[in-house]
């Protein structure tokens, strides 16, 4: 058994497993091995830089011998043969190393960080993203983590981050294994893009014949639910790629319905069909209030218990970042408070977060996002957030200063209170705040006029885009949903190729810039025509 060769160092040993990696170096090849106890590296060498044993491919059952030594503080096989097992052999090996596999990575029973009815109904949902994810780890495939480029999703990616990395350095003998099995990426727009599928097929595929490694599990964070998801999430599923689904956005229609004692335990949604584990509140009756920062934390629990004191104050960053409003909200706060972090403070690195990210672009800054949100560098934590809060602000307010005397406001017959900025005209161009966020800051700047009790919409726009803010009193009143709008759009303008979406009182519309006058229009002539419920 691999568990045992510490104790087998400078004798001849024969271990029968499965082939997770295959690395040609410029010396020997170096072939990565699991049994059902662990893995190792096994070093053959025929000659410099020429693949030894080139019969052999990943996920062939092996026989070994050879002589255990150690290289770079490392257990290692030097390799005197190495054989494929036979039929019989290697079913009855594969079944031993899944049967044992699947037992390690059944996550341990752990509480949830907060008392929740929709976490405990995603419970089976969420230990089965946990599960998953474990197996990934212990099969040698790479984790490609995907997040939204937003305080809520950066948080979800850094949580999962620190669960994740230290299981992938224990289960594999490489030094930079992390660097191997790991990558965490930023996604611009709310959902997976073929853009960003592209380039990670491309990425593993080349990583597959140049490396010998195996296709990646893709975790979606903060994405993945829409139907906006659906052409990215087909290419990934060509290659019979496994994704895992963790968010918050609204998913559309429910196709199927579990309801027992007028609560839904389950359902499933149009993106199902290309995911193989998805977790949303919306698939047990939830809503979007308890966000993916949350929704990832608890998850990175289940998954690594030891990381819990380490990131169980993200769930308030993550909850503040997107203004969500929940009973576990307070509890996540109440949390963060017993660290030591006030909401004050939480509310600070939530904006501080959002800022570095749009510098960063579609880097993920694990440094910088670790001192940030205070899970690592935490002497340097409190003078980065006083450093970055207070340009934050001076930029803030600089685009304020253009923004606000160019609102048009009006007050809708149905009393809707209603305000569009040209973003593209009236805001500075290619600096922060971006079009979205700064028709976010003109919205709160209207609400600390208005009273955050009336019905206020704010729709922001360029030549080709809107970007909608309405308060909650819209949607509660009126049903204002932005999914809804963008949806009679499509209907009511179909030569405008519109697409967009996000969540009920915050999302954004593409259009073509050539009907853009009609798109609007009509954009206002739906949002008059909502009556009171």
């Amino acid at each position: 058994m691999i568990s045992k060769l510490e104790e087998k160092k400078g004798k001849i040993v024969r271990i029968d497993g499965e082939v997770q990696q295959i690395q040609q170096t410029s010396g020997p090849t170096i072939f990565i091995i699991n049994d059902e106890s662990g893995t190792t590296e096994i070093a053959a060498f025929d000659k410099a830089g020429e693949r030894s044993y080139p019969e052999i491919e990943l996920d062939d059952a092996v026989q070994v011998i050879g002589e255990v030594n150690e290289h770079s503080g490392k257990t290692q096989i030097e390799s005197s043969s190495m054989t494929k097992l036979s039929e019989e052999n290697t079913i009855k090996l594969h079944k031993l190393i899944d049967d044992a596999l699947n037992k390690k990575a059944e996550p341990q029973h752990v509480d949830f960080l907060v008392k929740s009815d929709v976490l405990n109904r995603l419970k089976p949902k969420m230990r089965e993203a946990a599960q998953k994810i474990r197996r990934a780890i212990l099969d040698g495939r790479t984790i490609l983590l995907r997040h939204h480029n937003d305080a809520d999703g950066i948080c979800s990616g850094v949580a999962m981050e620190k669960a994740i990395i230290p299981l992938i350095e224990k289960a594999n003998p490489s030094n930079d294994a992390q660097y191997y099995y790991f990558k965490r990426s930023p996604s611009k727009a709310p959902f997976y893009e073929l853009e960003d599928v592209v380039k990670d097929l491309s990425f593993a595929l080349e990583d597959q014949e140049r490396h010998g490694q195996k296709l990646p599990l893709i975790v979606l964070l903060d994405n993945g639910s829409t139907e906006e998801d659906i052409v990215a999430l087909m290419q990934a599923k060509i290659y019979d790629i496994e994704v895992v689904v963790i968010d918050h956005h609204s998913p559309g229609e429910l196709l199927t319905k579990d309801e027992r004692d007028g609560e839904i335990y389950g359902a499933t949604v149009a993106v199902d069909e290309y995911v193989d584990t998805h977790v949303n509140p919306y698939l047990v009756g939830g809503d979007s209030q308890l966000t993916a920062g949350a929704l990832a934390t608890e998850v990175a629990h289940l998954i690594n218990p030891n990381v819990k004191d380490l990131i169980k104050h993200l769930p308030a960053v993550a909850a503040l970042g997107d203004r969500a409003e929940c009973g576990e909200v307070y509890q996540y706060l109440q949390i963060a408070s017993e660290k030591g972090f006030t909401k004050e403070h939480l509310a600070k690195i939530a904006e501080c977060v959002d800022f570095e990210a749009y510098f960063l672009r579609f880097m993920n800054g694990r440094g910088i996002m670790d001192t940030i949100l205070a899970v690592d560098n935490l002497d340097k934590h409190e003078k980065m957030i006083n450093a970055l809060y207070k340009e934050y602000q001076k930029r803030i307010d600089t685009q304020l200063k253009a923004a606000l005397p160019n609102i048009k406001r009006t007050q809708l017959e149905n009393g809707i209170y209603f305000n569009l900025i040209d973003v593209e005209k009236y805001a500075h161009k290619f600096t922060f705040p971006a079009p979205g966020k700064t028709c976010g800051f003109v919205h709160d700047h209207v609400i600390k006029e208005l009273g955050e009790d009336k019905p206020i919409v704010t729709l922001g726009h360029g030549p080709d885009f809107g970007v909608f803010r309405a308060t909650d009193a819209v949607n509660e009143e009126f049903g204002f949903n932005v999914n809804d709008i963008v949806s009679k759009m499509i209907e009511r303008v179909p030569s405008a190729g519109i697409d967009g979406g996000g969540h009920e009182c915050a999302g954004s519309i593409k259009y073509i810039e050539g009907l853009g006058e009609e798109v609007l229009f009509k954009v206002v002539e739906e949002i008059q025509s909502l009556t009171k419920k």
